[in-house]
């Protein structure tokens, strides 16, 4: 796709992270949480995004998801799918979510199984992956003068990882561009407290929420 190119020249030099990957090395492992929310397609449908935004992107669920509605809708489109791929604090400090991340030798997995996944789910044409933390991503993208037409924040749950994520990519957002973001409940008060507190004082429109996620857009 076009604009996938022109993105991989700007990011990676012209560099395709998926050419050459070793398929079938690492198994299948599409393992994910609410990445079936219809905000994802939905929002899709609605308004024809042609760069999305993945903050947190885990083994890659919900960023195949949208893939998938991109290539159903015929959208020239492409996914910025940016992550660490080292695991939350959740992930290091809760024993029944260390698994997860299936370390080897000490360092997590994570990265090789969204990889393999994307690669299996056969939307790699539609992804690039951004290995980098959520503020230093922000910052490439700025720096480049990419704008963004949908940003899916699942990041961090704590307050003030939230509110600096929403701060961070809200300001790359166009006009008209629309914030889903994930953990909208009960589960998570800090990650709700930080998009109320947030949206309280930013110009929005067409708020809505239906837990796990929220979403509105920028005006």
């Amino acid at each position: 796709m076009a604009i996938r190119k022109i993105l991989l020249d700007t990011l990676w030099r012209g560099v395709d992270p998926f050419v050459g990957f070793p398929k079938g090395l690492f198994g299948l492992d599409p393992q994910g949480w609410n990445s079936n929310h219809p905000y994802l397609t939905d929002t899709i449908i609605r308004h024809r995004p042609q760069t999305i935004v993945e903050i947190g992107v885990w083994k890659g669920a919900s960023v195949i998801t949208m893939a998938k509605q991109i290539q159903t809708s015929e959208i020239d489109g492409v996914i910025i799918a940016v992550d660490t791929w080292l695991g939350s604090s959740e992930h290091w400090l809760r024993p029944d979510w260390f698994a997860g991340m299936s370390c080897l030798f000490g360092h997590p997995q994570i990265y090789q199984k969204f990889m393999t996944n994307v690669i299996e789910s056969g939307t790699e044409n539609i992804v690039i992956p951004l290995p980098i933390d959520s503020i230093n991503a922000a910052a490439i993208l700025r720096a480049r003068e990419i704008d963004i037409d949908m940003v899916h924040i699942d990041g961090g749950h704590h307050y003030d990882t939230v509110t600096l994520d929403l701060k961070a990519w809200w300001s790359l957002l166009r006009s008209g561009g629309v914030l889903v973001g994930d953990d909208y409940g009960m589960e998570w008060p800090e990650v709700k407290s930080a998009i109320d507190d947030f949206l309280s004082h930013t110009p929005h429109a067409n708020f809505e929420a239906l837990p796990p996620k929220c979403r509105a857009t920028k005006i």
